[in-house]
């Protein structure tokens, strides 16, 4: 294996085919189709009428911070208290849609997500934007600090 204190060239191609090997196997998915899955379920949940599975996005702690509606709560217990309040039924909840218009990544455990957010519901069709401080916590990315406005009441 050893010959004038190199590595055997033989030797050498090998270790560094498994090294490769291993690094191309453990490569994880993109942070960006993580995050982008992450919110399509949410979306999924939202548009079952299934709040518990949609809140699953959220980190759940009372450090979660939301801003809407010109008032900011705050924990993970207060969103899921707050969108109870305001979405009692499936018909409240209408169909979500969400669109990312730019993901950027701010290090390897955090992003910066903006987007469009609708609702089509029988009775109006409100309509905004959204900008998410999304982080990896505990493996799993999550939303920590969510800012959401309406402009559909700018129209008014």
């Amino acid at each position: 294996m050893l010959k004038n204190g190199w590595l055997n060239k033989g030797v050498w191609q090998k270790v560094l085919a498994a090294l490769l090997l291993w690094v191309t196997c453990h490569v994880s998915a993109v942070p960006t189709d993580e995050i982008t899955q992450m919110l399509k379920g949410q979306q999924d949940a939202w548009n079952r009428g299934d709040l518990d599975a949609y809140m699953q996005g959220y980190w759940k702690s009372d450090r979660l911070r939301f801003a809407s509606n010109g008032k900011f709560h705050f924990g993970w217990d207060e969103a899921l208290a707050t969108y109870k309040k305001n979405y009692p039924n499936k018909e409240a909840f209408g169909e979500l849609k969400l669109t990312i218009k730019e993901i950027k990544m701010l290090s390897n455990y955090a992003a910066m997500v903006v987007g469009r957010w609708e609702l089509r519901r029988p009775k109006d069709a409100p309509t905004g934007v959204f900008t998410l401080l999304v982080e990896k916590i505990d493996d799993r990315w999550v939303i920590t600090m969510d800012h959401s406005s309406d402009s559909s009441r700018d129209k008014n």
